[in-house]
């Protein structure tokens, strides 16, 4: 008799995930949300404030929140203060796997979005996974005392 781990029916490619554009009037961003997504980071009231009350991406895996952008748009530009991925321990599956598909899919829901609004330059300020955004055509970008993001320009 041949025995089937959890692993292999929790494959990440029957995980489903839904990419959403939430505003303020969905209270989508638990407490515990924010700290998975940006363990370690200063939760200054101002950023509480953009994750609660600004237009979001969000990638949910089985309805478990997985990834997360916050955006503003310009007639030139999207920028992105808030952008992390997390996959949850409770989901199971292979977890980098997923995490690739979720990067890919906020980032996918960005690129359209910027598109749609006209905007055909993302500005972008990650928490993590650098070396993963400049896969999908992100640089980083320095300027002194101003600080360090990435941007894609889509023309």
């Amino acid at each position: 008799m041949a025995t089937v781990s959890r692993a292999d029916v929790l494959s990440s490619e029957r995980v489903a995930l839904d990419v959403l554009v939430e505003g303020p009037d969905v209270r989508g961003l638990t407490d515990a949300d924010v700290r998975r997504l940006f363990p370690g980071s200063t939760l200054t009231g101002v950023r509480l404030n953009r994750l609660r009350n600004w237009p979001r991406v969000v990638v949910l895996v089985n309805d478990t929140l997985a990834g997360v952008a916050t955006y503003t748009q310009t007639p030139f530009e999207m920028q992105i203060p808030d952008f992390a991925v997390s996959i949850p321990l409770a989901v199971g599956a292979d977890r980098h796997e997923l995490a690739t598909r979720v990067l890919d899919a906020l980032l996918d829901a960005i690129e359209v979005a910027s598109l749609a609004g006209g905007c055909h330059r993302i500005v972008l300020t990650p928490s993590s996974a650098v070396g993963d955004l400049e896969r999908h055509g992100y640089v980083v970008v320095t300027e002194g005392c101003a600080g360090a993001w990435m941007e894609k320009s889509l023309c």
